[in-house]
C-alpha cells in the first residue's frame, strides 16, 4: 500500500513540545527521521501486518519568515507611539529575525531530504495584536490531500496534524476509499478529528525511546 505523509509543521511541533514538557524535557523534531519512523511504526501495527507498505513522498507545510514580514514589523515599530507596545514589538522583531535564520538553515538542509517536498506560505503580521500568524497553510494541506486522493496517488494518508480545519478533507479522502491516519498529541488534536480518522496515534503515549526516533532532547545550558 502506498503512503503519503502530510506534515503541518507548526501543529505537529507544538504537539511534541507539549509531550516533552509533560516529561520535563525540551525536544525538537527531527523531520529527516519521520519517513522511516512512520513506515516502521505502521508495519508493526496488526492492521498492516504482512502488508507491503511503500512510502511515496512526504509533504511539509509551514509558514515562512520572510524579509517582507520583518519589514512590516519594523515599520509598525517606527510608527508605534505606546512605549509598552513598542518594547513588546522590539522583542518580537528580534525573535522573528532569529527564527528566520533558523528556518532558512533548516529549509536549505531539508532540500536534500529524500522524497521530501516543502510547501510554504508567507507568515503574516497583525499591527493591532502584534502577533505573527499562519495563513493558508492548512488550506494548502487540505487541497493536496483531496487532490492526491482523487488522483489515486496513495492508499494511506498519514497526517501529522490535528487541525480541525482539515476535518472535511479527511472525510472526503475516506469517502474515496483511502485510509487516513493521524499522528499527534491530544492537546493539539480535536475530539472530532480523533473520531473522524481511521487511526489516531497519540504522541502522548510514546515512550522516551519512541520519541528519540523522531526528535532530539535539547540540553539545558546548565548541562553543557
Amino acid at each position: 500500500m502506498r503512503i503519503i505523509i502530510f506534515i503541518d509543521a507548526e501543529n505537529f511541533t507544538n504537539g511534541l513540545i507539549n509531550v516533552a514538557k509533560s516529561k520535563d524535557q525540551h525536544r525538537y523534531v527531527d523531520f529527516y527521521k519521520i519517513n522511516k519512523f512512520v513506515i516502521e511504526y505502521l508495519r508493526k501495527n496488526l492492521q498492516y501486518k504482512g502488508t507491503n507498505l511503500q512510502h511515496i513522498r512526504t509533504y511539509y507545510y509551514t509558514g515562512e519568515y520572510t524579509d517582507n514580514l520583518i519589514s512590516r514589523m519594523e515599520q509598525s515599530y517606527n510608527k508605534e507611539k505606546d512605549s509598552g507596545r513598542k518594547e513588546i514589538l522590539k522583542s518580537k522583531i528580534e525573535k522573528a529575525k532569529k527564527s528566520r535564520e533558523i528556518q532558512a538553515e533548516f529549509l536549505k538542509i531539508a532540500k536534500n531530504y529524500y522524497f521530501f517536498e516543502i510547501r510554504r506560505k508567507p507568515l503574516q503580521f497583525s499591527p493591532s495584536t502584534l502577533n505573527i500568524f499562519q495563513k493558508g497553510v492548512d488550506v494548502q494541506l487540505a487541497v493536496d490531500l483531496v487532490e492526491f486522493a482523487y488522483k489515486n496517488a496513495f492508499d494511506i494518508a498519514v497526517i501529522l496534524s490535528g487541525d480541525i480545519d482539515l476535518i472535511e478533507s479527511v472525510r472526503t479522502t475516506k469517502n474515496l476509499g483511502k485510509h487516513v491516519i493521524i499522528f499527534g498529541d491530544k492537546s493539539v488534536t480535536s475530539v472530532e478529528m480523533r473520531g473522524e480518522t481511521d487511526m489516531f496515534i497519540n504522541l502522548g503515549k510514546f515512550s522516551d525511546e519512541q520519541l528519540n526516533e523522531i526528535s532530539h532532547i535539547k540540553p539545558n545550558k546548565t548541562d553543557r
